[in-house]
């Protein structure tokens, strides 16, 4: 599977909506042309920001400028995930440019442009914002326009915020990088319930296993065998919520080829074994 490269904004359209509520986050890396306002809407799991990585909750709101990779997932164990999603805008790459927006009345716009490279969170009321955007899907293209504007210039000016990648940081991999990646992650999710070795995953790849495990490490953070320990746990963790199944029969279904070993992979991701797990879950309800 490619990695969900964003389609560029319709060239006779400067921006454009989306509402990904209840489609939950692919977890995939990409990036886009497009300057992107998002407001997670729902969710719990990570975020990365180029190389700034931190929890992804609910009320989460950023401003990310042209080229900056980034990756949203949600936690396999959040109970609300069918719920999960978010509101964006995606905004054209020439939409800041001409002598427009150059008057002097925009400058807080262009310096939230500036800072947008290495992405942007905001902190404060950001469901006044997720309303405003909502309330765009029923507006005429021209009155979006000026209320992306008026959103864009509120942020700068009653919103604390923080920028997210490093000072100066440049990604220095290419979209066949990311491609790579989530073709990796794409072979965990089809074959989590099997037993996963490097030489199946180097076959579809096409690099050494040397090579693979570097490169996967330097571009996620974590080591390709701790991905798929962390997403074969989360799967556990969405049956032992939805299902009846007894532990020993989650802990084959979800590619553990003995208990015991569940049950330390799990304690180690979770801090709880897996009946306590689910008595926990049980008793929020």
């Amino acid at each position: 599977m490619d990695p969900i490269f964003k389609k560029n904004v319709d060239a006779h359209h400067s921006f454009k909506l989306k509402n990904t509520v209840g489609q939950s986050f692919d977890g995939m890396w990409h990036f886009h042309k497009e300057y992107e306002l998002i407001y997670i809407f729902e969710g719990r799991g990570e975020k990365i920001i180029g190389d700034h990585v931190s929890d992804l909750q609910k009320g989460d709101l950023l401003f990310l400028g042209s080229d900056l990779p980034h990756l949203f997932s949600c936690d396999q164990d959040f109970p609300f995930k069918e719920q999960s999603g978010s509101l964006v805008i995606h905004l054209n790459s020439d939409f800041f440019s001409g002598q427009f927006l150059d008057i002097p009345e925009f400058k807080p716009i262009h310096e939230l442009i500036k800072l947008s490279k290495s992405g942007i969170e905001f902190y404060g009321d950001t469901k006044q914002i997720s309303e405003r955007i909502l309330h765009m899907f029923e507006l005429n293209p021209a009155d979006c326009i000026l209320d992306i504007l008026s959103i864009l210039n509120h942020l700068s000016s009653q919103f604390e915020s923080k920028t997210l990648a490093s000072p100066g940081y440049t990604s220095t991999f290419s979209k066949k990088d990311y491609q790579r990646i989530n073709k990796a992650c794409q072979y965990v999710m089809d074959h989590y319930q099997e037993d996963i070795s490097l030489d199946d995953v180097i076959e579809i790849i096409g690099l050494t296993k040397a090579a693979f495990c570097r490169h996967f490490k330097k571009v996620t953070g974590k080591t390709f065998f701790t991905y798929i320990k962390q997403y074969r746990i989360g799967q556990a963790c969405r049956l032992l919520m939805e299902t009846n199944l007894n532990v020993t029969e989650i802990s084959y279904r979800c590619g553990f080829n003995t208990i015991s070993n569940f049950n330390k992979q799990f304690k180690t991701v979770m801090n709880a074994n897996p009946s306590t797990y689910r008595e926990r879950f049980e008793n929020q309800g």
